[in-house]
This record gives C-alpha cells, structure tokens and sequence, in this order.
C-alpha cells in the first residue's frame, strides 16, 4: 500500500496581492510551495508527488525540485480552471492501485506538520475516505433576504475543512468521474466524493494548519 499525493498549484492568489502567484512568495527565504512539499517529502509510505500548476511557472516549479532534490515530485501537469480540474488532471496521471491512497494538500498550507501528515494517513487506511476538520467557537448566522439574520446555526455541528485529505484511489477517482459526468462542482475533494455516495470521516484537524490567504497570514506562526 502506497500513498500518492497532488498538490493543485494553479491558482493566482488574487486576495494575495502580490507580483507573484503567493505558492511562490518566500517565508525566511524559502518558497512556500517549496515548504509545502518539504512536510510530506519525508514521510516514508508517500510513493510519489504530482503537481499541477499553469504552464507559465512549470519552469519555476521545475527548478524547486531541482534546487531542493524533491525526487518524489515525478510530475508536474497542467492545472485547470479551477482547483477541482487541477485535481482531475493530476488523477489521469498517477499510476497505482485502486487500493493506494491519493493525498490532496493545498499548495498555500505550508504549516502541516509531519505528524499532523502521518496521524492523517493512517486514519484514511482505517476509514478510507477522511477530512481533517477544526470545530467552530464563534457564533454563526445564516443570513436571509436583505441582510437579516435568516436563523442562527448550532455550532456544534459546524467544522472547518482543512488538507490533507485523503481518500481511496478508487473513491477519490469515481467521484471525480461522477462529478464530471453530472457537472458538480464541490469546493474540496470530500464534498465530491460526499456527493458521489460515500461516506467521508471527519478527522481532528490542527489550528496551526492555515490556509494562506493573504500577506498578513504569513505572521500567524513560525516555520
């Protein structure tokens, strides 16, 4: 059993405000995209790494792998439109088992720890499909018509969806199948394999694991 992991790095980070697609922008030197796939180089049982970036910085990203010896990057592919083609042209490429996991990890969470890959990676072998999640503690409305409080949620049943998220090869590539044939579209990968029937466990996540969004994200921890 292996695991493969894609990291869709086509966005431009537009909120960023940057000259520069953010995955690039350098935290104490390094790249963020570099740092990124630092975390999950390490780890032992991942085979293989594929990214999926836009033609105009495949040079760049070729040139990371080489400055950092990344060897277990074995592809770079183009990425779509959006995050979700980006994902689809990654699966087309990889080359396992049905029963190998496939990771997803934004290119822009750079804060994973390795521990934080690992305890992940063995609850997917445990429940096949898994999400790490952070539970809410503020307050949250749902807003109606003309800005007025529609009904306010009960938040403990709220969580926010972090990466890396990690499924089955052969669930992760049916919903993906699925979802193109029905024309869904999902905001991450376990909506899209939660629309296409299976269950997905959600998982302790990590506060520390941030998105990065915009500059001043880049002061909520160090490396």
């Amino acid at each position: 059993m292996n695991f493969h992991l894609i990291i869709p790095s086509a966005g431009i980070g537009k909120r960023f405000k940057a000259k520069i697609p953010k995955q690039f922008y350098k935290i104490e030197g390094k790249e963020i995209l570099a740092i990124t796939i630092s975390k999950f180089h390490s780890i032992r049982n991942l085979k293989n790494i594929i990214i999926s970036a836009r033609k105009e910085y495949f040079k760049k990203i070729y040139s990371l792998i080489k400055k950092y010896n990344f060897y277990k990057v074995t592809q770079v592919v183009e990425g779509g439109n959006t995050r979700q083609d980006s994902v689809f042209n990654a699966l087309s490429y990889i080359k396992c088992d049905k029963y190998d996991f496939i990771a997803v990890h934004d290119a822009v969470r750079p804060f994973v720890k390795s521990k934080f890959i690992e305890f992940v990676f063995s609850n997917a072998v445990k429940y096949k499909a898994v999400v790490p999640c952070v539970k809410i503690n503020d307050t949250v409305k749902l807003k109606g018509k003309n800005n007025y409080v529609e009904k306010t949620l009960d938040r403990d049943y709220i969580y926010i969806a972090q990466t890396p998220q990690v499924f089955r090869f052969d669930i992760l590539k049916k919903s993906y199948d699925y979802s193109r044939k029905q024309k869904i579209m999902g905001t991450d990968d376990a909506s899209l394999v939660e629309n296409a029937g299976y269950k997905v466990k959600i998982i302790d996540g990590d506060l520390s694991n941030i998105k990065i969004t915009t500059i001043g994200d880049l002061n909520f921890i160090s490396l």
